[in-house]
């Protein structure tokens, strides 16, 4: 919806398309090859167990027969072998299908996981700006959970119901004819019952489903503002907050349930129509084959049985198919461009010089919504600093998102070192560039993981680079007390201050050794002293390399060799910060006299 944040989660409606199920049975295997071997196994089960019984029940009638010429051991011994045979026969058919199944099932469930972790870590920035975290919780626990457990159990019974229907049915109509006459009508029922059933189970699956989304997306919210929440007395309100949430996922839930009973009174009255019909007409078809009579009643128990789960299980798949298409609902989002494009790579050496010229540069985080960045344009030669100032909203970190191409222009160029960054993939851009962000990123791991997560520098000279890092941010004692680069860093880095995480971060980008490095406020968060370190760390090691500094705090950017003053997304000055200083009618001076000061303290 135009100018909402956060977008409402869609949910389909109507049936479960077919290609959702073509790309479930197909994650199985290649060419559908296990599921046409659970079929074929389900229906050499099914149809050995019917044998099975057919032979119990000329068992009978040769007994009966046996009794008469007194020849009962050796005949019992006969079928009680052949009957052991086929026993032995369809318990390895069925150990072999639920060995199948169990296979099958844990390559869907993989596959389709890995599938939606590979799509979702492909998606655009703009497709997390409006979603909320907890959509994609539910389908990575509830809906994963759904198709690793509950899916597999589902296809296999419903597997079983629709073959043992088929040969129950069979077998009561072999034996008993004319019940026949009460078979379509039979279907006919249950396939309307059916109908109904699913119609309004599905569409209030699919309810439930969606109302977990806004409790995960709240559980989320609170665990990561905990301290805050605490802080300002409002627990209750949260608390208040989740009980309504869990009650409107309830309310989807309760009739669910009542839909279930529904159909069970159902079911159960037509199963016994089923049973009376087979055993009327048994009785008046059939009066001196007591034991084929037998196995006609037997069948229509089961078809009853089967049929009245079958319908359960038709549903059941149907709903948990749900699932399956909630996982792969992300196969049409549009991803971000290819990592790497083999007809356009970069010289190992890019960029040499470090120019970055930008050009008419037009950026909008979404289409609905007006542009950011309206006409940009500057250029940079290789080995400036350039600090780039404006007020809340001027579009700072927009224009060094769309450097990174991490918000995609929808207008414009930007050219480093005469290469159109359009053009490139997205790993050979990023990896050229350097950045120290305003909030660092630090993971659990150990300090060299930290720094050189990708193990390039260590296939050198060791961890001589690394120390050398530390040291020109003036970590290495603090590392050293730590226990070395391979001491533990805990989630988040929560064992190291605010300041120790940044220079962690400008550390990292030290040992890349790029042309280009980027300062997102990189100081904004940490105090003087750090500061300071920050900025002598620059100026010694990045003193050959571009730098462009969007700054918090003018005084960071008052050497720099020019300062770019962005206005409401556009250029408003592009000049050396003396010059622009000087003139008292300039933005870069308003700004410095808004932040209480004058170039004298800021030089200061």
């Amino acid at each position: 919806e135009a100018g909402r944040l956060t977008g409402r989660e869609g949910r389909s409606v109507g049936r479960v398309q077919r290609r959702i199920y073509l790309r479930y049975f197909s994650a199985y295997g290649a060419f559908f090859l296990l599921p046409a071997l659970v079929l074929a196994l389900a229906l050499c089960e099914r149809g050995l167990q019917t044998v099975q019984s057919w032979w119990l029940a000329a068992w009978s009638g040769a007994t009966a027969r046996a009794l008469e010429t007194e020849g009962l051991r050796d005949l019992n011994a006969r079928y009680l072998t052949a009957y052991a045979l086929l026993a032995l026969a369809s318990l390895t058919c069925q150990a072999l299908k639920e060995l199948t199944l169990v296979e099958g099932g844990f390559r869907a469930a993989a596959s389709l996981h890995d599938g939606l972790l590979a799509r979702v870590l492909r998606l655009p920035q703009s497709f997390f700006d409006s979603q909320p975290m907890g959509r994609l919780l539910n389908r990575f626990t509830r809906d994963v959970e759904a198709v690793d457990t509950t899916l597999a159990q589902v296809v296999s019974s419903f597997l079983v119901c629709a073959v043992s229907v088929a040969w129950a049915l069979g077998t009561v109509v072999l034996v008993s004819p004319g019940v026949l006459l009460l078979v379509a009508p039979l279907l006919a029922a249950y396939a309307h019952v059916q109908r109904r059933y699913v119609r309004a189970s599905r569409e209030l699956k699919r309810l439930d489903a969606v109302s977990m989304s806004p409790i995960f997306s709240l559980f989320s919210e609170t665990v990561a503002g905990l301290a805050t929440v605490r802080a300002f007395g409002q627990q209750r309100p949260f608390a208040t907050r989740n009980a309504a949430l869990v009650d409107a996922s309830n309310r989807m839930w309760w009739p669910l349930q009542c839909v279930n009973r529904w159909l069970s009174v159902r079911l159960e009255l037509m199963g016994a129509s089923v049973v009376l019909g087979a055993g009327l007409f048994a009785a008046v078809l059939s009066p001196r084959t007591p034991g084929l009579a037998g196995l006609a009643i037997t069948a229509a128990l089961q078809v009853t049985g089967f049929l009245s789960w079958m319908v359960r299980q038709t549903t059941e798949l149907e709903m948990a198919m749900n699932s399956v298409e909630r996982l792969v609902e992300y196969d049409d989002q549009p991803t971000e461009a290819a990592a790497v494009v083999p007809h356009n790579r970069p010289l190992p050496g890019w960029p040499a010089r470090g120019d970055v010229r930008v050009s008419r540069l037009v950026v909008r985080y979404r289409p609905d919504l007006p542009p950011v960045l309206r006409g940009v344009s500057f250029s940079v030669r290789g080995g400036e600093k350039v600090g780039i100032a404006g007020r809340t909203g001027c579009g700072k970190s927009t224009l060094m998102m769309a450097l990174y191409r991490i918000v995609e222009p929808c207008g414009g160029s930007v050219v480093i070192d005469g290469l159109d960054t359009a053009g490139l993939g997205l790993e050979d851009l990023r990896s050229r560039l350097a950045l120290v962000p305003q909030d660092p990123v630090v993971f659990s791991g150990s300090v060299r993981s930290n720094l050189d997560p990708f193990g390039e520098a260590a296939a050198g000279d060791g961890d001589g680079e690394l120390w050398k890092v530390l040291q020109a941010v003036r970590l290495r004692e603090a590392v050293q007390s730590l226990g070395g680069v391979d001491a533990q860093i805990s989630e988040g880095g929560a064992n190291l201050s605010q300041g120790q995480r940044q220079l962690l971060a400008l550390a990292r980008a030290l040992l890349r050794k790029t042309r280009i490095l980027v300062l997102d406020e990189a100081t904004s968060n940490v105090d003087t002293v750090t500061d300071g370190i920050v900025q002598t760390a620059i100026s010694h090691a990045f003193r050959d390399c571009t730098v462009l500094t969007i700054a918090h705090r003018l005084h960071t950017i008052i050497d720099a060799d020019k300062v770019l003053v962005l206005e409401a997304g556009q250029v408003a000055e592009f000049a050396a910060p003396s010059v622009l200083l000087a003139d008292s009618t300039s933005a870069f001076a308003a700004l410095a006299r808004s932040a209480g000061g004058n170039h004298a303290s800021l030089k200061l």
